[in-house]
């Protein structure tokens, strides 16, 4: 009877150890319990820092959710029972997309105090069954209208039509039109409220061709004060087939200025994008910028205090036909329009690592007013907490905020369908680039995944061979994602043959040709330069001033033209080529001297270089190499933070670039978190208590 009291406790206390030890392990992240079935609803607090350093209120916040920030399967499927709210109180907000298959929504949240260089928690949630639509741009914007009904909305908008011009409104769709060829059809609408700067106007919109000729109606979108006089104007206007003109038209108590074919909007007839136009003051400087599907084209950005105003407008829309009456008939169609709140450095959206599961809420949803006290502290730091309103976690200051938060990306890999957490840290720059060879060899599909979690936005194109006409796919691909492709030139070049200039002026004249007759031309020209073996040898390089005379005098206005610099380059070099370029790329690696990883050690190591950059009122931007010995991406991402932090105020700095894709994508996100997920939670412990208790057993069976 005893031995069966003993084997039976043996037998119990071996199940409490394993149960106890499965316990343990679920209750790491890496074995979490899915919420996918969790009819309690959750919630995600969402961290929105305010970078501008001013104090904003009631500043609309674009939220982006996909599969790596959001549990789509958690939320209805319409997504109508979302709910924002900070500190208890409920936010008015407006959903311009969502699609829960490709698991992507984007969510403008109107957010009543922002304080300036400060956190505010927000929390996102949903899961109530009974929850009804609330989603209200109306509500959410300065102004919206998403054209619903038959007509258009008399108290919103006044309308003008030349020719056979008119307007007409129908299932949710504004057609701007000008359907005859008239000399100067016109059609037009404008807001019956003015809007002060620092606004922007979004649209989305469609052009449709409805004549023989090809090149469609003239649109035009902006601001203006009246349409009578337009003394103050602030127009983007594009033309041609798929509106591959665009320019602007600013006026200020009527003196004018005008761009023509500054860039190509990129979209094929009958697709529709987003156009917005950003009319802003910074530093006592008025500027306007154009965004091309929410990214911005940095060959639009103009600044003037001589020609754009600051008087108070009004928003209009405009087609046209042209003056000699072709037939370039057709509309501008307008899913919706609205104005928000705009600065230049907006806020940065974070999401918090976790999910705060919530039960299922009654409260009230309804959204607040915008009469909220400004000296309200919206940081969670205040230990305030409403009533029935959920505990957030403390959120610290704005510096160790940007450490902390935790932004979701997705791994590289095309196959990988796992999602990697890790703090890549947001930084403002110029240009984000990576260098690239053999694109074809990549999957794009990742590609794009990994330099959007990344926030690269530039690709640096190594031609190889002289077939330049292989990239034109991937160019047009790329530029479909809103990422820039430049052709980098002449890096296997020997600069001290005596064929190097002739290969170099074909290397170039192919790009040339090539971006005069291309679908999908290259953004910019990059030439790589070298320096001699020796200085003042007979073996000594090129002269690669004539190249860049060529690049400078044809590439056009709308391609930019860079140098990558050496190291050992000399002064005169950079003071020849620096009128002749938009950038140089500084180099930080291949300096003989040590492996350059930290920002103490390159930005030492290239101070020359930027300050000869600095000299001729030119701009760079720092390159590093990931065989210098990084260990994660991690690394390479808080040191570009480090580097904007350091050279804030440095007008010569623009941008930071990476040599190159393949050994970028092949380091880990986070070395040392994923060595630490390597071991198994809980099930140490398990082995730990097994051991003990198989020794335990023996020495009892060796006594009886």
């Amino acid at each position: 009877m005893k031995k069966r009291l003993i084997t039976c406790g043996i037998i119990f206390i071996f199940f409490f150890v394993l149960i106890t030890g499965i316990s343990l392990a679920g209750s790491n992240d890496l074995f979490g319990l899915s919420t996918v079935n969790n009819t309690e609803g959750y919630s995600q607090k969402i961290i929105i820092t305010e970078n501008s350093g001013k104090d904003l209120t009631s500043y609309q916040v674009p939220i982006f959710l996909n599969s790596s920030n959001f549990n789509f399967s958690q939320a209805k499927p319409d997504g109508s029972d979302l709910r924002f709210s900070s500190r208890g109180k409920s936010l008015n907000y407006w959903i311009e997309s969502w699609d829960p298959e490709a698991e992507k929504a984007l969510v403008w949240v109107k957010i009543p105090s922002l304080p300036a260089n400060r956190d505010t928690a927000l929390l996102l949630e949903c899961g109530n069954p009974d929850a009804e639509a609330v989603s209200d741009g109306g509500r959410t914007f300065e102004f919206f209208d998403g054209f619903e009904g038959e007509k258009l909305k008399g108290l919103v908008w006044d309308s003008k039509k030349s020719g056979g011009g008119f307007v007409e409104v129908g299932n949710g769709t504004c057609k701007v039109t000008v359907p005859k060829p008239h000399a100067y059809d016109t059609s037009l609408i404008y807001s019956k409220k003015s809007f002060d700067i620092n606004s922007m106007f979004v649209v989305k919109r469609m052009k449709v061709t409805t004549g023989k000729d090809e090149r469609g109606p003239l649109l035009k979108q902006g601001f203006i004060d009246q349409i009578s006089s337009r003394k103050n104007e602030i127009t983007h206007k594009t033309e041609f087939a798929g509106e591959s003109r665009v320019g602007w038209e600013t006026a200020y108590r009527k003196e004018r200025y005008n761009s023509f074919d500054k860039t190509d909007v990129r979209v094929s007839e009958g697709q529709w994008y987003t156009s917005g136009i950003a009319w802003y003051e910074e530093n006592d400087t008025r500027s306007v910028a154009w965004y091309n599907n929410g990214i911005r084209d940095s060959k639009m950005d103009y600044s003037s205090s001589d020609y754009i105003t600051n008087f108070p407008m009004r928003v209009y829309l405009y087609a046209e036909s042209y003056s000699d009456a072709s037939k370039n008939t057709g509309y501008m169609a307008v899913d919706y329009a609205f104005v928000r709140k705009f600065v230049e450095s907006e806020p940065a959206v974070s999401f918090a690592s976790g999910q705060i599961e919530t039960e299922s809420s009654d409260k009230d949803n309804t959204s607040e007013t915008d009469n909220v006290s400004e000296s309200e502290n919206t940081s969670s730091e205040s230990g305030i907490t409403p009533e029935n309103e959920t505990v957030l976690p403390e959120v610290s200051d704005t510096e160790e905020a940007q450490e902390k938060a935790v932004k979701v990306q997705e791994s590289r890999s095309g196959n990988n369908t796992e999602t990697l957490e890790t703090r890549f840290p947001k930084y403002n720059v110029n240009v984000s680039g990576i260098k690239l060879s053999s694109p074809y060899s990549v999957d794009f599909h990742a590609l794009v995944k990994e330099l959007e979690a990344s926030g690269i936005d530039t690709i640096f194109l190594s031609m190889n061979g002289p077939d330049v006409w292989q990239y034109e796919r991937f160019v047009k691909m790329a530029h479909e994602e809103g990422i820039s492709v430049h052709a980098v030139l002449l890096e296997e070049l020997n600069c001290t043959s005596e064929t190097a200039p002739s290969i170099s002026r074909a290397s170039l004249n192919a790009i040339l040709d090539y971006n005069e007759k291309s679908l999908a031309p290259f953004d910019g020209i990059n030439i790589c330069v070298k320096t001699s073996p020796y200085s003042g040898s007979e073996n000594s390089c090129m002269d690669y001033k004539p190249i860049f005379d060529l690049a400078h005098e044809k590439a056009g206005e709308n391609v930019s033209v860079s140098a990558s610099l050496p190291p050992g380059h000399t002064a005169s070099e950079v003071e020849t080529i620096s009128p002749l370029v938009d950038f140089f790329i500084v180099r930080a690696y291949d300096r003989g001297n040590k492996d350059l990883t930290s920002m103490s050690d390159i930005v030492d190591n290239i101070a020359p270089d930027m300050g000869e950059v600095r000299g001729a009122n030119s701009k760079g931007i720092i390159e590093i190499s990931v065989e210098e010995g990084f260990a994660d991406r991690l690394e390479i991402q808080n040191l570009f933070t480090s580097f904007v932090k350091y050279y804030g105020e440095d007008p010569a700095f623009t941008g930071v670039s990476i040599s190159n894709y393949v050994t970028y994508t092949d380091l880990p996100v986070d070395a040392e978190s994923e060595e630490n997920k390597l071991s198994l939670p809980g099930f140490g412990a398990i082995s730990v208590l097994l051991t003990g208790l198989a020794a335990f057993a023996f020495l009892r069976a060796k006594k009886q």
